[in-house]
């Protein structure tokens, strides 16, 4: 509520400015490098010295003079570095897994192509969510073999954010190959079509009139009220589950051990509700698959 959300709606307005000012291949370099250079200055400068970069004694003196009501906005200051981390992780995954993948995805694939690629891209998403599981999992027990003295959960996020850094790398480097030999390369993308969509002039709107245009339109505003329930029903039901989760499991490690099985476990259901999906479409329709989710939640 007081870091997530605010975050969430300065990025939106960044990235509306970015749009304007960059080419698309550069917003995505915009976009995605910070990401991987906090990660890695998090694992590496931040976590080490947070000793001394969290202000306790600040926020001490501070509590004595406020309600108690005060108590989860001074949380937040004194472990500034800690919320800082969780929002850009979080955001990581509406970034650049959604919003950077797809609009690249929507660019180099035709219509007709998507039918085909798309569920394939769902699919490899989540064979990635079974591995990248496993991988938390590894790195998670592998403090038992720590000599003594060192901090097993900050060896953790070392190995962790290496492998996110790595990856990320990689993902960039691909992108950069794509962008100098497949997006130019007249067998993969209509050229012609590829000039007129550069020769368009973007619309230029700001944050209220970019709000106002999408408010008039129903479909959308429909697609906005669907996904703003869903994230308030996962929030809800997260803190919850969550809040449980840290009481069965107190050291970070076993906790993020767990999270790993969680992610491998979540990444095989998917994939076998991916496959049954078309069969539930099929034979009951979108109105009685639309109403799975919410059943099940509920």
């Amino acid at each position: 509520t007081y870091v997530n959300l605010p975050a969430a709606i300065g990025f939106t307005a960044i990235y509306a400015k970015l749009c304007d000012k960059l080419e698309q291949k550069n917003v995505f370099y915009a976009c995605t490098i910070p990401f991987l250079i906090f990660f890695g200055l998090f694992a590496w400068a931040i976590f080490p010295n947070t000793s001394w970069l969290h202000p306790h004694a600040f926020v001490d003196a501070v509590a004595g003079h406020l309600p108690a009501g005060f108590a989860a906005p001074l949380s937040i200051i004194r472990n500034w570095s800690y919320a800082v981390f969780y929002v850009m992780a979080e955001m990581w995954g509406s970034v650049v897994a959604s919003l950077l993948f797809w609009g690249f995805a929507n660019e180099v694939t035709t219509v007709d192509e998507a039918k085909k690629y798309y569920p394939l891209f769902g699919m490899g998403a989540n064979v990635a969510l079974i591995f990248s599981g496993q991988y938390v999992k590894w790195v998670s027990k592998m403090r038992a073999n720590l000599p003594p003295g060192v901090d097993p959960w900050g060896m953790s996020i070392k190995y962790l954010m290496a492998a996110v850094v790595g990856c990320g790398a990689l993902m960039t480097g691909i992108f950069s190959y794509m962008q100098n030999n497949v997006i130019t390369d007249p067998n993969c993308v209509d050229q012609e079509k590829r000039k007129n969509k550069a020769k368009k002039k973007k619309v230029k709107m700001g944050m209220r009139d970019s709000a106002k245009f999408l408010m008039k339109s129903p479909y959308i505003r429909d697609l906005a009220t669907l996904v703003i329930s869903y994230g308030m029903c996962i929030n809800i039901v997260e803190v919850s589950w969550k809040g449980k989760l840290k009481q069965a499991y107190p050291d970070p490690n076993a906790y993020s051990a767990f999270m790993g099985n969680f992610s491998s476990a979540t990444g095989a259901v998917t994939l076998i509700m991916m496959l049954l999906g078309r069969t539930i479409f099929e034979k009951f329709g979108w109105r009685t698959a639309a109403h799975v989710t919410p059943t099940t939640i509920g």
